[in-house]
């Protein structure tokens, strides 16, 4: 997700309102970004997991066009906080690999949580550690350190 502009467009364009998709596809997204998050986390040393500002941790002076933000403020304005965060977050990601700043040679941490949005919506959580990705389904956060133990998902 290297251009910014694009990205904006893609998330000011999401769907909020749940779609009928398979539930497995949402799950194994959101699977896939935890994983992502943790690897990221571990790597840059946070002690926030799994929805924060990966670009802000490498180097927090490399943001998003202010005129961007805005569009994809409003875009998921109604959306929980997490859904919020990870919008922002992949935003200014995508920024700072626009800038050429060296990252870490990890997997991009917000691709699989933007495919989640653009299936099906956004997501939900609970108080006790569960996501709800889908109207019936929900799924445990679990622990950072659980996420750093899998393995990617074969292609």
């Amino acid at each position: 997700m290297k251009d910014t502009h694009a990205l904006a467009d893609r998330l000011a364009n999401v769907d909020w309102d749940p779609v009928e998709t398979d539930p497995r596809l949402r799950i194994s997204l959101m699977k896939e970004f935890l994983r992502r998050s943790a690897l990221w986390a571990h790597q840059l040393g946070s002690d926030t997991w799994p929805f924060f500002d990966v670009a802000a941790l490498i180097d927090p002076s490399v943001r998003a066009d202010h005129k961007l933000v805005e569009l994809v403020s409003k875009s998921c304005a109604l959306q929980s906080a997490a859904v919020q965060q990870s919008c922002m977050g992949a935003l200014h990601f995508a920024a700072l690999q626009e800038s050429g700043r060296a990252t870490p040679r990890l997997p991009d941490p917000y691709e699989p949580i933007v495919f989640l949005f653009e299936n099906g919506g956004g997501f939900t959580l609970d108080g006790t550690g569960m996501i709800d990705v889908d109207v019936a389904v929900s799924m445990s956060r679990g622990k950072l350190s659980d996420w750093l133990e899998r393995s990617a998902p074969v292609s």
